[in-house]
């Protein structure tokens, strides 16, 4: 019901909205200004150049483009009208101006810019950035150099193309008697471009090349969709961030904007918003919520009630939206077949805009099915092993015969059991960081008639950090605990150094000195190679499982982490939050395994390990 007290609070808030702006007079710009004839000019023009007044008009242009940049904007800089295709003088929209002021509040008070941007659909914060960099290079400053990493090359090309298109129809009356700008290319390299006239160049590179900013003299960085930024063993953006912000000095007159629109929380560029959000980062975060952008309102008809709309949407003009943009938000939410989707192209918020930018590979109706069979461990003993399952009843071990292999190690036959009960699966992680445990996983395995695995479902767990001699001693104890139970034993990142071969060859020959019942591969390794042939199916299996109820988990934390799994642009899948991709990991090669042995097992004879 539309109110008259509604309507006036309404009606006060559109003016709040659309307040007057005018960058060629300086109404409604940033920064403290004061009134010189018929224009609002920074004061910081002023009180470097008292005469400003006495001036000829094309000498206080000069002057003003220096100080005022949003009048150098609409009065210098052409840009391309998305709708017309046209060159127009560039104005800023709202939120642009909501980023300058961070921006410029930060330079005019002696400080380094550094900021961190989160950024909404279609109002060109990533232009702002650019833009203002070039002002910078082209008007503030004179021999300064910039860099621009865009997540993959034809992204920075872009920017360049944006600068191309500054230089090429920059007014002639602001230039130097025979002054000329232009990008030229630096010693034929198409990486480093020459902005001549202003003793500077810039460099355009890709999130892939990590050392582009070695040996540079750099003062202005900017860092475009930095939440897409490959991260893997070869490639981890921290390094190109280091070297960017080493080569930059933290210094007044700088600039390093990272930016980005969300990409889930499984990022760098997460990480580095939680810490700038936290204070604990030199970088400062802006982020621009959906209603802070102008076009994202629809005029009010007959047909809107504010008392018609879900809570959620009642929510938005309780915090602040007008009735316009409430409707419209009631209108476009009509077009996704979940609220989430709408969420995440237009977030109202950081939180929003992380938690539902990412791709969830189960439904919610999916997720709450994961999690439904959650429980409290029944024990949890001295070494932090959790038990829903108590161990069964001691047997009489098999003994284990040696036989002396072709190297002159020593190895057990393989009389590997694998019709056993019980499955541990063992997920080897860090010594040292908490955020990459290894994790120690009991499966009962509930075998039917023709013995083979169904629906196994957890008896026991144990996470943390260990050295791995006592890694692998706790999980022989384990497996023998339930029954020598079959051991699989995975770490995909042994061997990739030399160092890390030596602790793989340690951890192994300090489980084959104690344990005989290994699952190994054809080749008879003892370690389970995660290879790109592997890595879809155990994904598979997990999927596959997890939608039909396929198996068991009831460790809330494990259960919650594949519940909310995500499949990255890349192909891969990954839990929501970083630290939690290690439960993921471990399921998946655990149903990997199952599989394994409900293909191969027979109630008369144990299985011939697949090779891998």
């Amino acid at each position: 019901m539309k109110t008259q007290q509604l309507l006036k609070e309404n009606e006060k808030r559109e003016e709040e909205l659309f307040e007057a702006y005018d960058p060629w007079s300086g109404v409604g710009c940033s920064g403290e200004r004061t009134l010189i004839g018929l224009d609002l000019v920074p004061v910081a023009l002023l009180e470097e150049h008292p005469d400003y007044a006495s001036r000829t008009s094309i000498e206080q242009e000069r002057l003003r483009i220096r100080y005022d940049f949003e009048y150098w904007c609409c009065r210098c800089v052409k840009i391309t009208d998305k709708m017309t295709g046209q060159l127009i003088p560039f104005e800023l929209n709202r939120p642009q101006r909501k980023l300058l002021r961070t921006m410029e509040g930060q330079r005019l008070a002696g400080q380094p810019v550094r900021i961190i941007l989160l950024k909404a659909r279609q109002w060109g914060g990533s232009t702002l950035v650019q833009v203002y960099i070039a002002w910078l290079q082209l008007v503030v400053y004179k021999g300064k150099n910039s860099i621009i990493v865009g997540h993959k090359r034809n992204s920075s090309f872009a920017i360049k193309q944006m600068l191309r298109t500054i230089l090429a129809n920059y007014p002639k009356e602001f230039l130097e008697d025979g002054e000329e700008m232009k990008l030229t290319n630096v010693r034929e390299s198409k990486d480093i471009q020459e902005i001549t006239g202003r003793e500077c160049s810039t460099c355009l590179t890709s999130s892939y090349s990590s050392d582009a900013a070695r040996g540079l003299n750099l003062a202005f960085a900017h860092l475009s969709e930095v939440a897409f930024w490959s991260a893997n063993r070869n490639i981890d953006p921290n390094d190109l961030i280091r070297t960017v912000t080493g080569t930059i000095p933290l210094a007044a007159g700088t600039v390093i904007v990272m930016e980005s629109t969300a990409n889930g929380m499984n990022s760098f560029f997460y990480n580095e918003w939680q810490r700038a959000m936290a204070g604990k980062s030199a970088f400062v975060p802006v982020f621009v919520a959906w209603n802070e952008i102008d076009i994202y309102r629809k005029e009010l008809d007959d047909g809107f009630d504010l008392e018609g709309c879900d809570e959620y949407e009642q929510g938005l003009w309780d915090k602040g939206c007008t009735l316009e943009q409430v409707y419209w938000y009631h209108e476009k939410r009509k077009e996704f077949s979940e609220h989430n989707l709408l969420k995440a192209e237009f977030p109202s918020n950081d939180v929003e805009a992380f938690e539902n930018s990412m791709k969830y590979v189960f439904s919610t109706a999916e997720q709450g099915q994961i999690t439904e069979n959650v429980a409290a461990p029944q024990a949890v003993n001295d070494e932090g092993m959790q038990f829903w399952q108590n161990p069964p009843e001691p047997t009489q071990r098999q003994g284990a015969k040696w036989t002396m292999g072709k190297d002159g190690f020593s190895y057990p036959e393989p009389q590997f059991g694998y019709n056993a009960r019980y499955l541990v699966m063992l997920t080897v992680g860090s010594e040292k960081d908490s955020d990459f445990p290894s994790i120690i996983s009991v499966w009962d395995l509930h075998r039917d008639s023709r013995n083979r695995p169904t629906c196994p479902s957890l008896a026991a767990q144990w996470v943390g950090v260990a050295p791995m001699h006592l890694l692998a001693i706790h999980a022989v104890s384990v497996a023998e605990q339930y029954g020598h139970a079959i051991l699989v034993v995975e770490n995909n990142d042994l061997g990739m150094v030399e160092s890390q071969r030596q602790q793989g060859t340690f951890i192994v020959g300090e489980i084959m000195e104690r344990y005989g019942n290994l699952y190994v591969d054809g080749k008879m390794n003892r370690m389970l190679e995660v290879s790109k042939n592997v890595y879809p199916l155990m994904f598979y299996e997990l999927i596959l499982n997890a939608k039909n109820n396929g198996y068991l988990d009831h460790d809330k934390v494990a259960a919650a982490a594949v519940a909310r799994m995500i499949m990255m642009p890349n192909g891969r899948y990954y839990a929501d939050k970083s630290e939690l991709q290690q439960y993921v990991i471990n399921r998946a090669e655990t149903l990997y395994i199952v599989r394994e042995l409900a293909m191969k097992s027979t109630t008369n004879a144990p299985c011939t390990p697949k090779t891998f």
